[in-house]
């Protein structure tokens, strides 16, 4: 059994491959992207990992459902609501769904089981916490949510990153079930301050994780991510901007870094200097054959440790 720690982007791109060569797997997703919007409980991570794994996900856009339409977005407009986010009409029925189900009583876990079933996905997609944990992003004039951020980019440096409800939030019971009945763990090329930072810093992950074998993919290209703000977030935490920066944030982690062709003269430093055993590929992921490539090269590296 494999365990897999998620956000969107890169890291359901991962899991969409990983899907095509096995399903004895499970899925841990980031669950600091959720936000109120429209008075709904959105989660954006979660339903790009079930969208991807459904096969209806936007593939061009990344997000979303595929040939959705904007009527509902487009008449909120009108009567005043701010429209930084996009949200389509049958994304949108998702989280009216979601939202009366949480408002019924039951858990986010329990929800995002329900909605996978309508979904088809049958691998199970886990929430990191059914509490409140929100990302936060400091800037030198206002703090907002990381969503926010990620979508208007505002001016500003980044001072601080902030995980609203950590102190309180737990992981459920079926996060540490999936951990503890998995070998390895598989860190995708999600972004990991905002994306996987989040799960490590839940009560007993970073714990149960260092009794487990894990496998770290770094999101980084001769310092360059294929999507986000990521170097802008580093560099915000004095962290080098490139995979040895990625790895030398996981180090107390991981058994295996897998890093771009592009940055194999890294190899030796970050095992010589972090002790981590260290591959190379190529490490894009443009079309489903690349995913199904990528995720085939990391399962063999777990099949020879």
């Amino acid at each position: 059994m494999i365990t897999v720690l998620s956000g969107g982007g890169g890291g359901a791109k991962f899991v969409d491959g990983l899907s095509l060569l096995t399903k004895d797997f499970s899925v841990i997703a980031n669950t600091g992207d959720d936000i109120e919007i429209y008075g709904l409980h959105v989660s954006p991570d979660v339903d790009t990992l079930m969208y991807t794994l459904s096969g209806v996900i936007d593939r061009k856009k990344g997000w979303g459902i595929k040939n959705d339409t904007f009527y509902c977005q487009k008449y909120l407009k009108s009567l005043g609501y701010e429209d930084w986010i996009m949200i389509g009409d049958k994304d949108l029925a998702v989280h009216v769904k979601r939202t009366e189900l949480l408002k019924s009583g039951i858990t986010l876990t329990e929800v995002t089981s329900a909605l996978c079933k309508r979904f088809g996905v049958d691998i199970p997609l886990i929430p990191m916490t059914d509490d409140f944990f929100q990302t936060y992003i400091e800037l030198d004039n206002k703090t907002i949510h990381f969503e926010e951020y990620y979508i208007k980019r505002p001016e500003g440096r980044i001072k601080k990153i902030i995980y609203s409800g950590k102190e309180k939030a737990k992981p459920s019971d079926r996060v540490f079930e999936a951990l503890e009945s998995s070998k390895w763990v598989i860190l995708p090329p999600s972004n990991p301050l905002v994306s996987i930072g989040t799960i490590l810093s839940l009560k007993g992950i970073r714990k149960i994780l260092s009794e487990k074998k894990v496998i770290g993919i770094s999101p980084l290209i001769q310092g360059k991510a294929v999507k986000g703000p990521l170097v802008e977030l580093m560099e915000s935490s004095d962290f080098e901007i490139n995979s040895f920066g990625i790895a030398k944030y996981y180090q107390d982690l991981l058994d295996i870094f897998i890093i771009d062709s592009l940055e194999v003269d890294l190899a030796d430093k970050i095992k010589g200097e972090l002790g981590i055993e260290v591959f190379s590929t190529n490490t894009m992921m443009k079309t489903r054959k690349d995913r199904k490539r990528l995720c085939n090269f990391v399962l063999k590296r777990m099949e020879n440790k």
